[in-house]
């Protein structure tokens, strides 16, 4: 790749930069202001991950990032590093966007990057309290270092794109993933689904989704876009209707938030939420699910995602997955109230067709917590691709490169050994 990322680490406090917020907490590039009088006692550490971008656009890009305390927060951003003259807002129908776990802002390019152009930021996090309606302070802002950015390009002649999946929150795989990323240094990651086991009451989703190491100055989608396919498991727990807050749907699909359909390079990559892995009428969900007519939901959008021209056009057509759409003889199918899925039985009926008559050429998944391939067939023309479990001698890192009108998969273990690869067209 073109760009060697840098690795940046701490904390910046905004009064020690030249850039502060603007009268009324509004922020303006390079417009001075003294911290707020009256503000409470502020935390040490208002920025506890590292910044994550997702949504990943031609002329844009959503930045998450977890706080400590109420707090707005703010992307300053420029086509230097030396430069951030631009100012990016999160607001709701004019009302500043404000949150005590996490933040996301949009960024709105001005026009889209040129091939290879980076975008360099940082976020900026400012604490809220409110006394009463019209009584509010404000504590001392706190930025991030500045990162740089590569968004990668439906017109670029070559791609990588890494995938990851089952996590489950194991801090060594967790670790030597992050380590490998910085190695191999892809153009886009994908979280393949289950980060955590449950978003049970004594966990702080935003940690597990934001900062997966355990450590706010060490990020593995700061510099690069993150792709998140949701598993059954993250959506169990009582807190499982948080994640939406730090790895939120996309942009104007309050329905679908998690489908996507992008053309990255040589690569039409399609995102399905296969949801949970038992019946909606299994009774250890009592009445909390609905992902019957949600697969449908995505059947009918994944007509006319795979009919765009960007997608229809592309020369490997790949999709992502948590729960496999393949199975072997014997395998539970999840449509019945007996055990639980080792693939999606409805998944299949109704997305399977879509993608064969579409060209696809594999389907990239994981649950299972054992790497297999399932090759094409005459049958099932579609390969599917499994990747491995949360602990590290089972995790795998699943890698697609992509130029021109060839791609080569790659299954590697955490060592970097390879264990199965694909190419297409197929040799």
């Amino acid at each position: 790749m073109v760009w060697k990322r840098r690795q940046f680490i701490g904390l910046i406090p905004v009064s020690a930069l030249s850039i502060h917020a603007a009268a009324g907490g509004i922020p303006t590039a390079g417009a001075a202001q003294a911290p707020p009088q009256g503000a409470g006692a502020e935390p040490a550490t208002l920025l506890t991950s590292p910044p994550v971008v997702q949504h990943p656009a031609a002329d844009s890009f959503t930045v998450h990032f977890a706080v400590s305390t109420l707090a707005t927060g703010w992307v300053e951003w420029g086509r230097s590093a030396d430069r951030l003259d631009q100012v990016a807002i999160a607001a709701d129908h004019g009302l500043v966007r404000a949150d005590d776990r996490a933040l996301s802002v949009r960024v709105w390019l001005d026009e889209p990057p040129d091939a290879d152009q980076p975008i360099f930021y940082r976020v900026v996090a400012q604490p809220l309290s409110y006394r009463n309606a019209y009584q509010l302070s404000r504590g001392e802002a706190q930025a991030s270092p500045v990162m740089r950015l590569r968004l990668p390009s439906a017109t670029a002649d070559e791609i990588t794109i890494a995938i990851i999946n089952d996590t489950h929150e194991n801090k060594e795989t967790l670790a030597t993933l992050h380590d490998r990323l910085d190695t191999l240094d892809p153009d886009l990651l994908v979280w393949n689904g289950d980060t955590t086991n449950d978003f049970n009451a004594q966990v702080d989703p935003m940690q597990i989704v934001l900062n997966p190491a355990g450590n706010a100055s060490r990020g593995w989608a700061a510099e690069r876009p993150l792709l998140f396919v949701p598993g059954n498991h993250d959506v169990r727990g009582a807190r499982a209707r948080e994640l939406t807050t730090g790895l939120s749907g996309w942009p104007g699909q309050a329905d679908l938030p998690y489908n996507f359909a992008l053309r990255l390079g040589p690569v039409a990559l399609i995102g399905l939420d296969t949801g949970e892995d038992k019946p909606d009428a299994h009774p250890v969900f009592a009445g909390t699910a609905a992902y019957e007519p949600y697969r449908q939901q995505q059947a009918t959008w994944l007509k006319s995602a795979v009919e765009r021209p960007e997608v229809a056009a592309a020369p490997i057509k790949i999709a992502v997955c948590h729960i496999p759409l393949r199975g072997r003889p014997g395998d539970n199918d999840g449509t019945t109230l007996d055990g639980y899925a080792s693939y999606s039985g409805m998944g299949a009926r109704l997305w399977l067709p879509i993608l064969r008559q579409a060209g696809f050429h594999a389907v990239i998944s994981g649950h299972t917590h054992r790497h297999r391939i399932d090759d094409a067939t005459d049958s099932e023309p579609i390969v599917q691709v499994v990747g491995g479990g949360p602990q590290p001698d089972r995790a795998t890192l699943t890698l697609i490169r992509a130029a021109g009108n060839a791609a080569e998969l790659q299954v590697e273990d955490l060592a970097g050994n390879r264990l199965s690869d694909r190419r297409w067209p197929a040799n």
